[in-house]
């Protein structure tokens, strides 16, 4: 039951991730800024080294941890997910949040790879969001013609280049559903430890069904 809200739309997270992961030279000639660079890095990272690649799937999984490392913004994440518990947490209970959540997200999208199937990916739009930010606006496609849906990057400037912030998937916040399910967790077990706790025995389990 813990975290149902945001193993079921990590799903659709995936097929987003996974979507851009498809060759799309439409980037490249319609929109060339750093932002649009950073979303096209991302898709060519994403299908040579996981989706293509004749590797293990524990070798897939780990590529995607680094890819997720390196393109997503975990302690701004963190930050915003968390609100007020992060600030009152000690810097050895933020850094086993960010650890954590990072497990919990490479391990439930690790396991849904499959799930993938020829989606492609179309920016549609981009706009500044906040002093340091850009959201870039996309449209995911499948064979069927009626498979299409919105899906908006949410980037923030840091100082080694954009990371990616949220994923809103036709108007759903990933970031904000993660809040709503861990502020749910924290006023049920009474305690930020409480959710560490959880999140542990989360990861410690979708770690154990990856090797089965």
């Amino acid at each position: 039951m813990f975290l149902r809200a945001a193993s079921s739309f990590v799903t659709l997270c995936l097929i987003a991730v996974l979507a851009l992961a498809s060759p799309a030279p439409a980037f490249a000639q319609e929109a060339k800024s750093d932002a649009a660079i950073f979303v096209g890095n991302f898709s060519q990272h994403g299908i040579n080294d996981i989706l293509a690649a004749t590797i293990p799937d524990a070798e897939k999984a780990q590529r995607f941890r680094d890819m997720f490392k390196t393109y997503f913004d975990l302690p701004g994440i963190g930050r915003f997910v968390l609100t007020r518990y992060w600030k009152a947490a000690t810097p050895a209970e933020q850094e086993k949040f960010t650890t954590l959540f990072e497990d919990v997200v490479v391990y439930t999208w690790a396991r849904r790879f499959s799930e993938y199937n020829g989606q492609t990916l179309k920016v549609t739009n981009q706009q500044p969001d906040g002093a340091d930010g850009t959201l870039v606006k996309t449209t995911i496609s499948g064979k069927d013609a009626n498979y299409s849906f919105g899906v908006d990057w949410r980037l923030r400037k840091r100082p080694e280049g954009f990371k990616v912030l949220d994923i809103v998937i036709e108007g759903v916040s990933m970031a904000i559903t993660y809040r709503q399910d861990y502020s749910t967790v924290i006023a049920q077990t009474g305690s930020f430890a409480g959710l560490l706790g959880q999140m542990e025995k989360q990861a410690a389990d979708l770690k154990a069904q990856q090797k089965s």
